[in-house]
């Protein structure tokens, strides 16, 4: 897996290095490629399985249809302030998190993280790319 150093703007310091996967179980996704047809153009859907380090067995949430995709075919999903996500990369990646706010005009969210080691945490600016929402089933 091709990893890259991601340093912080103002220091210079490295930071825990960025993974080119960031596929999950258990996030929604939504589907970029047109390649597939307008039915599935934009459509949203949860990963059930991760497989070759790229690879994804999505269940689509409205036309309940089961995929197969590479990541580069998806994207990440920025649920409503105060619903939860999980951060895919970084310093935090596998943690659970609430969103608190979208920074729009930076493309990023801050977060306040619900487990591991940094629970209760307010996280700030972290790209869009690295966090998803979480699927419920509400």
């Amino acid at each position: 897996v091709r990893e890259a150093v991601v340093s912080t703007q103002s220091t210079g310091k490295k930071r825990k290095k960025k993974k080119d996967a960031w596929v999950a179980e258990g996030i929604v996704v939504k589907i970029i490629t047109k390649d597939l047809g307008k039915d599935f153009f934009k459509a949203k859907g949860v990963i059930e399985e991760v497989f070759d380090t790229y690879g994804v067995k999505i269940k689509l949430l409205k036309l309940g249809k089961k995929i197969k995709l590479d990541q580069s075919h998806l994207e990440t999903v920025i649920p409503n302030v105060g619903r939860e996500v999980l951060v895919l990369n970084g310093a935090y990646e596998g943690g659970r998190a609430v969103l608190d706010r979208m920074n729009v005009d930076k493309f990023t969210v801050d977060v306040t993280m619900k487990s591991g080691p940094f629970k209760g945490r307010s996280v700030r600016d972290l790209p869009y790319e690295d966090v998803s929402k979480l699927h419920t089933n509400d």
